[in-house]
């Protein structure tokens, strides 16, 4: 159901049908109990994770990991996703090009070239 908390574990599975990658899951604590607020941050944001530990989030999802990303995420409590660069920013790379075609009745095509990274 939209808007409904949704546990760690279903949420990586949420990610992994969207994004078409299996994301990399580093629980922040020991239950898959509902998640209710998530930070995303595309790309190469691991090192934003602080700021979504400071906004009260319980899960913050974003391209790429690092080892001091991920110890921030166990030592907070939050549960980290990285499911990839490529496969977080190919979604707004989209709605931006659709958005530009749309308002300024440009031609827009995206080449989608799958990175395992």
């Amino acid at each position: 159901e939209p808007g409904a908390p949704i546990g760690a574990h279903a949420f990586a599975l949420h990610l992994e049908r969207c994004l078409g990658r299996t994301p990399l899951h580093v629980p922040g604590t020991g239950d898959d109990g509902p998640l209710r607020r998530i930070a995303w941050c595309t790309g190469a944001a691991a090192g934003s994770i602080d700021l979504a530990i400071a906004a009260g989030c319980d899960a913050y999802v974003t391209g790429e990991a690092s080892e001091p990303a991920v110890h921030a995420a166990r030592e907070a409590g939050v549960h980290f996703y990285a499911a990839g660069h490529h496969a977080t920013e190919r979604g707004g790379v989209q709605a931006l090009g659709a958005h530009l075609a749309a308002h300024f009745g440009l031609a827009f095509r995206f080449v989608d070239i799958p990175n395992p990274v």
